[in-house]
């Protein structure tokens, strides 16, 4: 595969710092099927060629990697400590940790669990082909019914573009700021099922008893 050449240069960063106001009670240690909502996150993550897959985390920081074990060495948590500034503290956190020879990121959000594998596997095979054919400042985003979810892939991006990022935006700010946007439709609804509210993880768990 194609992608496959590219797989040294593109990164995987999973944002799940939040305090989950909404929720109650920390959503990122949440029970699903026997794991912690965010170990679904990082596994389907896990289950692509990337070089690295940096994990931000900041509230319950000590007991979410408590609970969390992940035996891969792309693996690594990294902890924000500005996460009260919002999303994009989180985005500017796991930008300024991967190393300066990645063309491409694939950004997650840790309250997505899930996501099918062929999705996240599609869009990193798009975004590496973009990259080895020489595209510049260019957004790979699926979309389901006409709705953009995540993950969403940067390729050749400006480091710079992300530290400017203010607030609970995360890209959303910036993305009119590059070059190409490609959104693909996937038939997964797993892309916008996020979890914020008792009332969705309810509902979540009675759809996968």
């Amino acid at each position: 595969m194609k992608g496959n050449r590219m797989s040294s240069s593109i990164c995987a960063i999973i944002l799940a710092a939040g305090t989950s106001t909404r929720m109650g009670q920390p959503k990122q240690l949440l029970l699903l099927k026997e794991r912690p909502l965010l170990e679904h996150v990082i596994r389907v993550a896990a289950s692509v060629d990337f070089s690295e897959i940096i994990t931000v985390i900041g509230c319950e920081a000590v007991n979410i990697q408590k609970a969390i074990t992940i035996d891969d060495p792309r693996f690594r948590w990294v902890v924000n400590e500005d996460y009260l500034l919002g999303q994009s503290s989180s985005l500017k956190t796991g930008i300024s940790n991967i190393g300066k020879q990645h063309a491409g990121i694939m950004v997650f959000l840790g309250d997505l669990p899930f996501i099918a594998k062929n999705t996240v596997q599609s869009i990193y095979q798009i975004g590496a082909d973009m990259l080895l054919e020489g595209e510049k400042s260019f957004i790979v985003q699926p979309e389901y019914k006409g709705t953009p979810g995540h993950p969403v892939f940067f390729g050749q991006f400006d480091r710079n573009l992300f530290m400017q990022l203010k607030g609970d935006r995360g890209a959303k700010a910036i993305m009119n700021h590059f070059s190409h946007r490609k959104l693909v439709s996937v038939e997964d609804e797993g892309i916008v099922l996020d979890i914020d509210t008792q009332g969705d993880y309810k509902k979540i768990k009675n759809l996968n008893k």
